[in-house]
């Protein structure tokens, strides 16, 4: 098994937060994915998805960092004070860690996000973050309707009023704030997919109950024109998470990254 090692990464927020690195075997430098996981999740994933993706990536040599997101798993911050803004500073910081890492290779750094990670994934490529790949697991391009999905109608309400909401996911409580609807006036999904100059790959299930597949598909024909590579691969059966097709999920994603 390849060697993990716990890091703390310090945000330019002077808050920590806490990563796993996964070291690739063999000789170095190896390319690096930096995994994004998505909104009120951890860098443990359910299903252990992103355990389970670093495994799985590391035995094609390339390392996986996967960390917490601020208000999230072991670091620092709130999840009610959560916004677009600070996901992209806080991926910011992991990048900047692991391009300093002896064993990576500084100019192959590639991120891995799901949900409200892709999200940031792409946000992150578009305002010339130093990555040179990406690929987005169930992204989304309308966030007050996903937010309403992910916390309830309820939840939702009192946030869109200015009010912090409590709510249950995956059988957890976590309270949400209004700070990631006010902060997102400059979010748009098509136009950051058509400024990303890295090569993307989204992967969508066809069965995704909280972004449903078409807006995806939207968001893609809607850029199609855009310079760059780009792809849209439909895992069919798959739901948001994709539960039952980590080994086709984790397989199109390393392929992306071993092309390059």
């Amino acid at each position: 098994m390849a060697k993990m090692e716990a890091l703390v990464i310090e945000n330019r927020r002077a808050q920590q937060l806490v990563g796993v690195m996964h070291h690739a075997e063999g000789a170095g430098p190896h390319p690096c994915l930096v995994v994004c996981h998505g909104f009120a999740g951890t860098k443990v994933g359910g299903s252990r998805r992103f355990v389970n993706f670093a495994r799985y990536a590391t035995g094609f040599g390339l390392s996986v960092l996967r960390f917490d997101f601020v208000g999230c798993g072991d670091s620092d911050g709130e999840l009610a004070e959560l916004t677009l803004a600070g996901e992209l500073d806080d991926l910011r910081a992991a990048v900047a860690t692991v391009r300093a890492w002896p064993s990576i290779d500084s100019e192959r750094i590639g991120v891995v996000g799901h949900c409200l990670g892709a999200v940031t994934a792409i946000r992150a490529c578009a305002r010339g973050l130093p990555v040179g790949r990406a690929v987005a697991w169930a992204p989304f391009a309308n966030l007050p309707g996903t937010l309403e999905r992910l916390i309830g109608k309820d939840a939702f309400s009192l946030v869109r009023e200015g009010e912090i909401a409590d709510f249950l996911y995956n059988q957890q409580l976590f309270q949400c704030g209004p700070a990631l609807l006010a902060g997102a006036g400059d979010f748009d999904l098509p136009a950051d997919i058509a400024s990303t100059a890295q090569p993307l790959l989204i992967i969508h299930g066809s069965e995704d109950a909280t972004v449903p597949l078409a807006e995806v598909e939207g968001v893609f024909q809607a850029t199609r024109n855009a310079p760059g590579l780009r792809r849209l691969a439909v895992i069919e059966g798959a739901h948001h998470s994709f539960p039952y097709h980590q080994e086709e999920l984790f397989a199109l994603t390393v392929q992306w990254f071993r092309d390059w």
